[in-house]
């Protein structure tokens, strides 16, 4: 399996991380009683958007080691 181009990785993050908060918000300020389902999968969808990130961060990190 190939690596996903940065662009599309930094997509993607974007992505889990608003997906994220949204959950989040939907879950406990929109519904009048906190749905913990929402709020749960908010969290999962954060937690994903921060790993890609250390991903993307970590493999910049490589690219400037190797040119050296």
């Amino acid at each position: 399996m190939s690596n996903p181009s940065r662009r599309k990785q930094s997509i993607i993050t974007v992505m889990f991380l608003i997906a994220g908060f949204w959950g989040i918000f939907m879950g406990l300020i929109v519904f009048t009683k906190p749905n913990f389902i929402l709020t749960a999968l908010g969290m999962v969808n954060i937690s994903l958007g921060i790993f890609l990130g250390f991903r993307i961060l970590r493999k910049d990190k490589q690219e400037l080691n190797r040119r050296k």
